[in-house]
């Protein structure tokens, strides 16, 4: 009857270490939610396509060889152009160049002056013409500000602008022909 007796106890105690048992790992596997230090930084964000504009006059030349020539053009630059910055909240031209060069592989200048000789050489066949013009290249970038929150998630914080900036600061549009062509960045 003893036998019995711890028999039953013996199986409440393992009926209760395994009922205690499923409260507590239930305890155990809901951890707290993930918590985060606050942290702001940027993002630049690259828009759109590059666009290109003129800082001289087109030129052309023919080849009036009965054979492909390379022909080389000097072009004197008559007009100015710069990069510039439509900021929403704060920052001059310069911190945002600073800030796309920070986050892109692109390098941004700030102004292309006039008066300057640029030379191109294009290759035109024979008794062909061949047309080129200098230009800047411009591309569009979306300076914002973000920020991870202590649940961290991550959310936009504050915008700073678009900067128009010159990533090419002599550019070449060319077309040959033996009619008038426009040239083509």
């Amino acid at each position: 009857m003893n036998r019995v007796k711890r028999n039953v106890a013996l199986a409440g105690l393992a009926t209760s270490s395994l009922v205690l048992g499923s409260f507590v790992i239930p305890g155990t596997a809901s951890a707290a939610p993930a918590r985060c230090n606050e942290v702001f930084y940027f993002k630049v964000t690259k828009l759109g396509r590059p666009t290109y504009k003129s800082i001289g006059p087109t030129v052309s030349k023919r080849n009036a060889a009965s054979t492909t020539s390379t022909l080389k053009y000097a072009i004197r630059t008559d007009t100015t152009r710069s990069s510039t910055y439509h900021r929403e909240a704060g920052g001059s031209l310069d911190w945002g160049i600073g800030k796309v060069e920070a986050k892109t592989s692109y390098d941004i200048t700030k102004t292309v002056s006039k008066g300057r000789t640029v030379t191109n050489t294009l290759k035109v066949g024979p008794g062909k013409r061949g047309y080129t013009r200098p230009m800047v290249e411009y591309r569009k970038f979306m300076i914002d500000e973000y920020v991870q929150g202590e649940d961290c998630r991550h959310r936009l914080y504050k915008s700073y602008g678009v900067l128009t900036g010159i990533t090419s600061s002599i550019h070449f549009a060319e077309c040959v022909s033996k009619d008038p062509c426009t040239p083509k960045p």
